[in-house]
């Protein structure tokens, strides 16, 4: 469903254990595959997952014309009730947007697809018109009036790709926790939510996969264990473009208008609520190891690991509140 699918990569592999007592609901979702992992006596949940996702698309897919956002970008939801979803998603991209001096835009899509309709090829690009897209963005452009989101204008199109999928996870979550279900695991696209513990025990672990940019699959790189948290996990190191003999990641600086020129290849943001973490492992990637660190550093809030680039060699900086087992070294 996403257009941000193309940039985050589902690089999570969960790592449990089978039991009788375990209930599961999968499927597809969004572009991508989701699994529900719970422990319940009550009835199989398949069918209520379902219909919440497709209730979810209905209001945040910005590939269904019908969609709420869809509407509101062309400026045909005027008098329409405006959705708890929409208006939560859209509150948190602004602090988050504040939080990290622009680095994460909701409004950024214009810019998005001029790129992509060029192939992320800069001598196909024409400067102006870039100055003149970026001129006609920003999250300034989005403001509150009497409870509900409005655009100061006309051009503003909203694109939440890189919040909705985490988002979604912590639908899913908020659902089992209101039948009581406190022992479960939640995976959309890689975004995950787990608490409480396996039935033996232990809590979830997920596993952080090993940078390689050829593609050959995955390759645990660290393990993570999660209980009342989320994790959410953004990478280029796949997916290069080349200017002037430079590799730069598919993330586009909303700040510039141009690829940001990140040596970050993977950011995984651990936080209390998939939203939150899918939202910064995006704007780590733009904004570079060095302000990326800062900020975890600075917000209790949120714990991170960094794979970057360092004197043509790969780097691992996790914060301390991680608590991560490194189970293979991400240099060569």
């Amino acid at each position: 469903m996403f257009r941000y699918a193309l940039l985050l990569f589902p690089i999570l592999v969960i790592v449990g254990c089978n039991s009788k007592q375990r209930k599961e609901a999968a499927g597809f979702t969004q572009g991508t595959t989701y699994s529900v992992i719970y422990f319940s006596n009550g009835p199989d949940l398949q069918y209520q997952i379902d219909s919440l996702l497709l209730d979810f698309d209905r209001v945040l897919s910005t590939y269904q014309e019908s969609s709420y956002i869809s509407k509101w970008s062309n400026s045909t939801a005027i008098g329409l009730p405006q959705p708890s979803m929409f208006k939560e998603v859209v509150r948190h991209s602004i602090e988050i947007n504040a939080n990290t001096n622009g680095a994460f835009d909701i409004t950024v899509s214009p810019l998005m697809d001029y790129w992509f309709e060029n192939d992320w090829k800069i001598e196909k690009v024409d400067s102006a018109k870039v100055d003149s897209l970026k001129s006609s963005i920003g999250m300034d452009k989005v403001m509150l009036q009497q409870g509900d989101y409005v655009q100061s204008g006309s051009s503003i199109r909203l694109d939440v790709n890189a919040i909705a999928q985490g988002y979604s996870v912590d639908v899913l979550s908020r659902y089992l926790e209101s039948l009581g279900i406190f022992n479960y695991l939640v995976e959309i696209g890689g975004e995950v939510r787990a608490d409480g513990a396996k039935d033996d025990g232990e809590n979830w672990t997920v596993g952080i996969e090993r940078p390689n940019d050829q593609n050959l699959g995955q390759e645990l790189m660290m393990s993570v264990k999660l209980k009342g948290r989320s994790l959410a996990t953004s990478g280029n190191y796949r997916k290069f473009i080349e200017i002037n003999g430079q590799k730069f990641g598919h993330s586009l600086n909303p700040q510039t208008g141009y690829p940001a020129t990140t040596n970050v290849l993977s950011a995984t943001v651990i936080a209390r609520d998939c939203m939150t973490a899918d939202a910064y492992a995006t704007a780590l990637m733009v904004m570079g190891f060095e302000k990326a660190k800062q900020l975890v550093e600075q917000d209790s809030t949120l714990e991170a690991v960094l794979i970057y680039s360092e004197n043509a060699e790969l780097s691992t900086w996790q914060s301390d509140g991680v608590g991560g087992v490194m189970l293979k070294p991400v240099a060569e």
